[in-house]
């Protein structure tokens, strides 16, 4: 009888060691479950999403369709009307009183600067004055400029997305990070676009005074010579938060696009890109760096 006791409290011991081990490997799964899922980013910034733009699959959502203010990421919708109505390049234009806006800028008034130029200050150091220089030169008002921007966003089917002036600076110019990738992947398929806007340094002279202008890009992800970084545009304004739409390259020729909207800080904006990117280059084996 004792014998018996002892061989069942022996099998209950080792039932209770196989629970034990059975628990830890499904805990470690469901810890390696919890690595790959979206909510392992934890991102502080209100929406984001991530496309791979040649296959159409969302490789990450948070509030994908909400609608929010998008400060500079206007300014792709700016060029992009401004490229349909504009052939020459080379043209000058003197910047005027009401190209002025509450910014500073590197093109003062009463300097001519040619378009190409003022491209650059647009794309590369989101310049206000700029913007507004560019969309005057068109030969439209700026209520009409604008209204062409909202006619091109019905084209490309960004129902989310509505213009308000030329630079961002309204809080009125809403959209969605899953509209943003449409707008994006639209600009960079203009080829001097996407040159301008991967520009790290860009340096030009008023045509009349010489003045020598040096622009800078805003978008940090260019310092990182192990990115392949395709495009991109920032934007910030209080209402919108810190904000970045670009598109990376893998090496396998991969393109893929990455929305931020509502950063709390320039700082965070940045830090969480790349853990974006980090995460879908991980999780998706990607070749991203």
């Amino acid at each position: 009888m004792r014998n018996l006791s002892g061989k069942i409290l022996a099998l209950c011991l080792l039932a209770l060691l196989l629970l034990a081990v059975t628990a830890g490997r499904t805990t470690k799964k469901s810890l390696a479950s919890k690595d790959k899922s979206p909510y392992s980013l934890r991102l502080r910034s209100p929406a984001a999403v991530v496309v791979d733009m040649e296959n159409r699959v969302i490789l990450y959502e948070k509030n994908p369709t909400l609608q929010r203010s998008v400060a500079s990421i206007t300014k792709l919708m700016t060029v992009l009307v401004f490229r349909e109505l504009t052939v020459d390049l080379d043209h000058p234009v003197i910047i005027q009183n009401h190209d002025r806006t509450s910014t500073a800028s590197n093109f003062p008034v009463g300097n001519s600067y040619r378009l190409i130029d003022l491209l650059h200050g647009v794309l590369m150091a989101s310049d206000n004055r700029a913007a507004m220089a560019l969309a005057r030169a068109t030969g439209l008002s700026v209520e009409e400029f604008v209204s062409r921007m909202n006619d091109k966003a019905a084209q490309l089917g960004l129902w989310d997305t509505r213009f308000a002036d030329p630079t961002g600076l309204k809080e009125e110019n809403v959209s969605s990070a899953l509209d943003c990738v449409k707008l994006i992947e639209t600009a960079l398929q203009d080829t001097l676009i996407a040159q301008i806007s991967t520009k790290k340094e860009y340096r030009c002279r008023s045509t009349l005074k010489k003045r020598p202008v040096t622009l800078y890009n805003t978008n940090r992800l260019l310092s990182h010579d192990d990115m392949q970084i395709l495009g991109g545009k920032t934007g910030f304004i209080r209402r919108s938060g810190y904000c970045l739409a670009t598109c990376v390259g893998d090496r396998n020729g991969k393109k893929i696009a990455f929305i931020l909207l509502g950063a709390p800080s320039n700082t965070l904006r940045f830090q969480e890109m790349y853990k974006l990117i980090r995460w879908t280059s991980q999780n998706y084996k990607l070749a991203i760096s």
